[in-house]
C-alpha cells in the first residue's frame, strides 16, 4: 500500500463498514450490531454493569450509558440487585432473550458473509490481530494515564 498510512483512520473505516454489514443483517429485529453484543454479553456473563460492558468492548460510558437506556426502555432489559446498591447490573428480561433469540440467525448471516470473503488462516488472524491492537492501546493507555496522574 502506497500513500498516506493512518491507523486511526483505517480502524474507523473499518469499524463503519462492519457495523454496516451486521446492521443491515440486523435491521429487521430492532437492534443494531452494538446492542446486539451487549445482549449477547449479558446473555452468556449473566448480570453485568455498565463498567465492565464498556471495558469489555472498549466503549466510554457516554455510549454504554446510551445504549443500555435504549435496551431498557424497550423492555430487553433491566436492573437486577446487586449487594452494592451504589453499582447497577442489568439483565435480559424474558423479552430481550426473544429478540435476542430472533437477531442470532440475523446476525449468523452477516458473520457467514463476511468469513465466505477470506480463508480460515485470514479469518483467525483477524482476530488475532484485533486483540493484539486493542491490547497494545488499552496498554499504552493506562501508561499514559498513570503519567499524567504523577505529573
Amino acid at each position: 500500500m502506497t500513500g498516506f498510512q493512518c491507523a486511526c483512520a483505517t480502524s474507523r473505516q473499518l469499524a463503519r463498514v462492519l457495523t454496516q454489514l451486521y446492521d443491515s443483517r440486523l435491521r429487521s429485529t430492532g437492534l443494531e450490531a452494538p446492542q446486539f453484543a451487549l445482549m449477547m454479553t449479558l446473555e452468556k456473563q449473566g448480570p453485568s454493569g455498565p463498567v465492565d460492558l464498556g471495558r469489555r468492548y472498549a466503549l466510554d460510558k457516554t455510549t454504554v450509558s446510551r445504549n443500555l437506556k435504549l435496551l431498557e426502555r424497550k423492555g430487553w432489559i433491566e436492573s437486577s440487585a446487586t449487594t452494592d446498591k451504589r453499582k447497577r447490573e442489568f439483565i435480559l428480561t424474558p423479552s430481550g432473550r426473544k429478540r435476542l433469540a430472533a437477531a442470532k440467525p440475523h446476525w449468523r448471516k452477516a458473520q457467514n458473509l463476511l468469513r465466505a470473503g477470506m480463508s480460515a488462516k485470514q479469518w483467525d488472524e483477524m482476530f488475532r490481530v484485533f486483540r493484539t491492537v486493542t491490547q497494545t492501546v488499552q496498554t499504552l493507555q493506562d501508561d499514559i494515564g498513570k503519567k499524567e496522574r504523577k505529573a
